[in-house]
């Protein structure tokens, strides 16, 4: 009679530790497509922030193109910040003589992106030329 009161007392734990180890896997599988996921979401957002930061340089570039005292001038104001579509950039034009520098910052969600932009403007003839275009650290 012995015997037949073991049979089954190995089954549960065998069971348990098997179940144990599907779990494990299957919440392990859940982070890391969860973590890949993010990771390019979050590419995305970078690239998209960028883009909204090349986008609120280029307005301020033709700004100083169309008003030959920016950012003095009422249509060209020191600090504005401009839609673009669902985002918005931040943009600030700074004078120091014949220097005009543009610093444009990109948001999208919590990605934020920087371009700082130098252009040269010769005061006598109005003429533009640009001395940098680039990313910068925020």
């Amino acid at each position: 009679m012995s015997k037949r009161k073991n049979i089954g007392v190995s089954a549960l734990p065998t069971v348990l530790i098997i179940s144990m180890v599907i779990i494990e896997v299957a919440v392990i599988s859940v982070v890391l497509a969860n973590a890949f996921n993010n990771t390019r979401f979050g590419e995305r957002l970078a690239r998209e922030a960028y883009s909204v930061a090349r986008a609120g340089a280029q307005d301020a570039i033709l700004r100083v193109l169309r008003y030959k005292d920016c950012p003095i001038t009422p249509g060209c104001p020191s600090l504005y910040s401009l839609p673009v579509g669902e985002r918005s950039a931040t943009v600030s034009i700074e004078s120091e003589g014949v220097v005009v520098t543009i610093r444009s910052t990109g948001s999208a969600y919590l990605r934020s992106k920087g371009v700082e932009v130098i252009l040269g403007v010769d005061a006598s003839t109005g003429e533009v030329s640009m001395q940098s275009f680039k990313e910068v650290a925020l």
